[in-house]
């Protein structure tokens, strides 16, 4: 079991720069050399985030030695209802399951000016709008995808949202299969799922892996920068090629996006809730940009250690590491040093109840900060910017 501290700066309310790394990694992702498939040497590297992307930093590179053998991969114990026992109302056993889930699954493969790599997506509507990771997209200058029938078809990116790290693609046909939204809100820890998705990159297709829901709220930091929360924690496997694919409940509905995986660790996987991915994912869809509430700090966790090291007065809250030029924190007053112990009232002891703070509030909202200034108690107003992911 792996532990998961806070990163040593979050800057994720403004551009302003990439947390120390931490146990995540954006995806080292099977890519394509001399014609031929080559396992981006998932035996030899620890699993990163997410686990499809593409080449630039999310490749593995040239140079590396290649795998000398893939560990089979071993999904959780069949649960009694994949072993043939009744099955609540709705839900089908593991077999049907992903036989009427895989034709609307597909390969997805790209090349950017770095080299090449491969991810995962599902159909959503009937005329070839398809859900993906970003980082699986993010810079390629082609897109290809590979159908449940092994036809192909080029694609084209719709819309990007690299702070969830969500895409959608779109390809020119019609009357395809599509997979239908669930609801993340009411999964238990211990639920089954399956995830599909092309792991590996393999020849034939995708493949499934069954688990069950690990731990729901989870919060990671990828070693590229990003920061995503409210993720679901699942121990079926999710390997290289696997981003973009879905997690699902056992009714066949979409409940997540599988997106990362951790480096230290193994059966921990990540994807994005489906009641997160799909207001978003609706957006992208449509052509729009994702506009975010902007405060313009960035912070980092305040702990009794950190204070006593530095002679903070408080013990508790978020330290501010920059303030951006002309947001809201800058025009409020913010300074670097200002600990912020409360924004409308709400603790700020993790850095997350500050992101939800901001999000929940929206874009021109009026924030009110409770702040240590070198001891002494501050109330500042802010009013939130906006920027795009």
């Amino acid at each position: 079991m792996i532990t998961l501290p806070p990163p040593d700066v979050d800057r994720s309310p403004h551009p302003a720069g990439p947390a120390a790394a931490p146990p995540f990694a954006p995806p080292q992702p099977p890519r394509r050399s001399s014609g031929r498939r080559a396992l981006a040497a998932a035996a030899l590297v620890g699993l990163g985030a997410a686990c499809g992307g593409v080449a630039g930093g999310l490749v593995a590179r040239h140079d590396e030695p290649p795998a000398q053998a893939v560990a089979p991969t071993q999904s959780a114990p069949a649960t009694p209802l994949a072993a043939g026992a009744a099955a609540t109302a709705g839900e089908l056993p593991v077999a049907d399951l992903v036989s009427a889930s895989l034709p609307a699954v597909v390969s997805i493969d790209v090349t950017t000016p770095g080299g090449a790599g491969a991810g995962s997506g599902f159909i959503i509507t009937p005329d070839g709008a398809i859900v993906t990771n970003a980082h699986v997209v993010a810079n390629a200058t082609s897109i290809s995808v590979t159908f449940h029938d092994g036809s192909t078809a080029p694609a084209k990116v719709v819309g990007i949202d690299q702070t969830d790290d969500l895409a959608v693609v779109d390809v020119d046909r019609t009357d395809l299969p599509t997979l239908h939204w669930g609801t993340s809100a009411d999964l238990a820890v211990g639920q089954p799922v399956v995830a599909i998705g092309n792991a590996l990159a393999l020849t034939g297709g995708p493949s499934a892996t069954e688990g069950i829901i690990s731990a729901t709220n989870r919060s990671i930091d990828a070693n590229n920068g990003e920061h995503l929360a409210h993720l679901l924690q699942t121990d079926a496997a999710i390997n290289p090629g696997n981003s973009g694919g879905p997690l699902l409940a056992l009714d066949g509905s979409v409940v997540g996006i599988n997106s990362a995986g951790a480096t230290t660790g193994q059966n921990i996987g990540f994807a994005i809730a489906a009641d997160t991915a799909q207001p978003l994912v609706e957006q992208l869809a449509r052509g729009e940009t994702v506009t975010r509430a902007f405060l313009g700090v960035g912070t980092q966790a305040v702990t009794p250690d950190l204070a006593a090291r530095t002679g903070l007065e408080v013990d508790h809250g978020l330290v501010v590491v920059d303030v951006a030029p002309d947001s809201g924190a800058a025009d409020a007053g913010l300074q670097p040093g200002d600990v912020i112990t409360a924004i409308d009232g709400t603790a700020t002891d993790r850095q997350d109840a500050l992101r939800d703070a901001i999000s929940s509030a929206g874009v021109g909202a009026t924030v009110h900060l409770t702040v240590d200034r070198n001891g002494t108690t501050m109330d500042l107003t802010a009013t939130l910017s906006s920027h795009t992911a």
